[in-house]
């Protein structure tokens, strides 16, 4: 067994603790918003105002390849630019991040789907502006994928806590005989999904393989800043 295999089955006893072959032809679901929230659970001191500390994406494809899925779906959320703002306004600057996350799941190896993030102006009970709310859900994309490519997969492995996948995945097991793997940190766990799941694997032991490393300075998408750091 070479050094890639070993590697495989070591995250496989001692992480994701399932056997895949008793799975068939596995489709992985990564919401990536969702998962990118466990940060908070992994490093909550580094992260109680906001994430600074962060999931490594290349990491978390190489962990989710040791169970040989037949597809990984990667699923995230990119603000547009806006031109009329300077390069370095904090917008401009999420647009590049975001964009740079996509990037960076497609040259791991996940096929992307991604759309934009929509900033909506929200008022008070007197009409009076307050801010914005950001919205960009991608749990109909998740649902239609798995929906349309059914035939494709005998096991569902999914990345996210999120119980509005409750319905779905009930469907999937009882109409379509299909299996579902769980994964999720116990604080964004849902109950529905923990009971609806064949198999739950808490993820809160992954921070140890997941950690992203900040060793450069993106210059992929976007303009290079050095006081942007590089993303994960």
């Amino acid at each position: 067994m070479d050094l890639t295999e070993l590697k495989k089955q070591n995250y496989r006893d001692n992480y994701l603790q399932f056997d895949p072959s008793q799975y068939g032809r596995i489709y992985t679901f990564v919401d990536f918003a969702n998962v990118r929230q466990w940060a908070k659970t992994f490093w909550p001191n580094e992260n109680k105002l906001r994430l600074v500390r962060e999931i490594d994406i290349a990491k978390l494809y190489t962990l989710i390849s040791s169970v040989s899925p037949e597809k990984s779906l990667f699923y995230y959320g990119y603000y547009k630019e806006d031109p009329e703002l300077s390069e370095r306004h904090e917008h401009n600057i999420r647009h590049r991040k975001s964009l740079y996350r996509i990037s960076k799941a497609q040259k791991s190896g996940f096929k992307t789907v991604a759309k934009e993030i929509k900033e909506i102006k929200s008022f008070d009970e007197f009409g009076k502006f307050i801010g914005t709310v950001k919205k960009c859900n991608l749990d109909i994309e998740i649902a239609i994928d798995m929906l349309t490519k059914v035939e494709k997969y005998d096991t569902v492995f999914l990345w996210s806590g999120d119980s509005d996948f409750d319905r779905l995945l009930k469907h999937l097991k009882v109409t379509h005989k299909k299996k579902v793997i769980v994964v999720c940190c116990r604080d964004f766990m849902s109950k529905e999904l923990a009971e609806c799941a064949d198999v739950y694997v808490p993820a809160d032991a992954f921070k140890d393989i997941l950690e992203f490393i900040n060793e450069a300075t993106p210059t992929e998408v976007g303009v290079a800043n050095k006081d942007e750091p590089n993303i994960p």
